[in-house]
């Protein structure tokens, strides 16, 4: 099951004004390892246990309790780790590539460096972040009326305090690659992402672009639409699938990348005239 991320998570804290994602505070009594995708960038403070990223190349990143991961949007396979007698504990605080924009405007980090930065970067904490971690926490249990204002400048203040830290230069050097990146090449990220359930906006967040120029790019590519695109080949693999294994519609339907087995099976009746099950039941009578 993918998980996304900003989102309402069922006994987590979260910090919100209206449909914006400001914060959550994350709370695990048992060692879990999930797939997720940030829709947003995120800083997480780990507050107790340890978080462990696993990558593609098999290689494993270890952030422990009393760090601060910094993460760009897209793909991760995680784990939060418990130890004897305590919980995995974080603090997540969302951030979105135009917050960052402007904040790089305002202080003139203006001039794009050279993009080296990973994907993450994991920053020691020093008594000016934890002094900035304890303030944040108290937003979670006294809320004033003026919370979306205090929280976006609280955005502008770590923003600030990282860039106060030796790690200046690896810090500046991750926030400009998210401004200053050219967008992705479109193939590879709608390829890469194919059978995965996300939406045409998120496509294009991970792509570096607007919905807009998304569907344009991708028009002048392929020539067709790219919600089309995506169905025809999803629903080509979904008929693989069918033929060739013994698999649930509602497997097959999460495992090509569509939001619910209800929406495959509509989408997929609408395209070839037949159910999902009734297709495989004429092939078993051929």
């Amino acid at each position: 099951m993918l998980l996304k991320f900003p989102a309402d998570q069922d006994g987590q804290q979260i910090l919100k004004a209206g449909n914006i994602h400001f914060a959550m505070l994350k709370q695990r009594s048992m060692a879990s390892k999930r797939t997720i995708f940030l829709d947003d960038n995120v800083m997480i403070f780990i507050l107790s246990g340890h978080k462990l990223l696993h990558f593609e190349d098999n290689t494993t990143v270890k952030v422990e309790a009393g760090s601060l991961l910094l993460m760009k949007r897209g793909f991760y396979v995680m784990s939060d780790v418990v130890g004897s007698g305590i919980s995995f504990e974080s603090l997540l605080i969302y951030f979105s590539d135009e917050q960052l924009r402007r904040f790089l405007h305002k202080y003139n980090y203006t001039t794009p460096i050279k993009a080296t930065a990973s994907a993450q970067l994991s920053i020691p904490l020093n008594p000016l972040l934890e002094a900035f971690r304890e303030h944040y926490l108290t937003y979670f249990t006294q809320t004033p009326s003026t919370l979306a204002a205090i929280l976006s400048v609280k955005l502008y203040e770590l923003f600030l305090l990282l860039l106060a830290t030796p790690q200046h230069a690896a810090v500046l050097d991750f926030m400009q690659q998210i401004v200053y990146a050219q967008p992705s090449d479109i193939a590879f990220v709608v390829k890469q992402h194919l059978f995965q359930p996300l939406t045409l906006p998120e496509l294009a967040k991970l792509s570096g672009r607007s919905l807009a120029s998304f569907k344009r790019d991708f028009q002048q590519q392929y020539h067709t639409a790219p919600k089309r695109w995506i169905n025809e080949h999803r629903l080509s693999y979904a008929q693989t699938l069918l033929q060739t294994t013994t698999k649930q519609v509602a497997e097959i339907a999460t495992e090509c990348g569509f939001e619910s087995p209800s929406h495959f099976i509509r989408i997929f009746k609408q395209t070839y005239g037949t159910t999902p099950n009734e297709k495989r039941a004429k092939k078993a009578m051929i």
